[in-house]
């Protein structure tokens, strides 16, 4: 008579929680939800004119980031509530404002620092409400236009108005 192998399993340690009927539904909901906005966005890519909203609103987005100026910003920051309001009405997601970081008006930035002389990023950063991400771009802009002027390095970066 062959002999048989035997296999031995052991229990695992993680535990499954059971979930009601609420969460079930929830959960499907969600699924229905993302399956939908998958289906907007196929048919945003294939109607030319809902592609190029978005891309327009991409555009703009490059804009804001790259002005310096308040009324400039004002201005197209209506222009994309315009465009995504247009998407918004055909069921289609609104691309998402990549360079929202950077909104920080550099005149803001430059008021502060003629202000708050040898200050470093942190201590503006926190000065104005923001993170040192956010004040990286403003204090960027400002240095390569020779409105403020840099000592020392890294973290213990001061910076003083030109």
């Amino acid at each position: 008579m062959p002999r048989l192998k035997t296999k031995t399993v052991t229990p695992t340690s993680t535990t499954r929680t059971r979930r009601n009927e609420e969460q079930l539904i929830a959960d499907l909901e969600q699924k229905i939800e993302q399956i939908k906005a998958r289906a907007a966005a196929k048919a945003a890519k294939k109607d030319p004119t809902l592609r190029h909203i978005a891309k327009a609103i991409k555009a703009i987005d490059s804009a804001t980031s790259a002005t310096g100026d308040a009324a400039t910003r004002s201005a197209l920051g209506e222009a994309r509530m315009t465009l995504s309001a247009c998407l918004q009405l055909q069921g289609v997601p609104v691309p998402q404002n990549g360079r929202a970081r950077s909104s920080l008006d550099p005149e803001a930035v430059l008021a502060y620092v003629r202000s708050n002389p040898g200050q470093r990023g942190e201590q503006i950063a926190s000065s104005l409400g923001t993170d040192t991400k956010t004040l990286r771009g403003a204090m960027k802009r400002l240095i390569e236009q020779q409105k403020v002027r840099t000592k020392g390095e890294r973290r213990g970066m001061q910076y003083f108005a030109a």
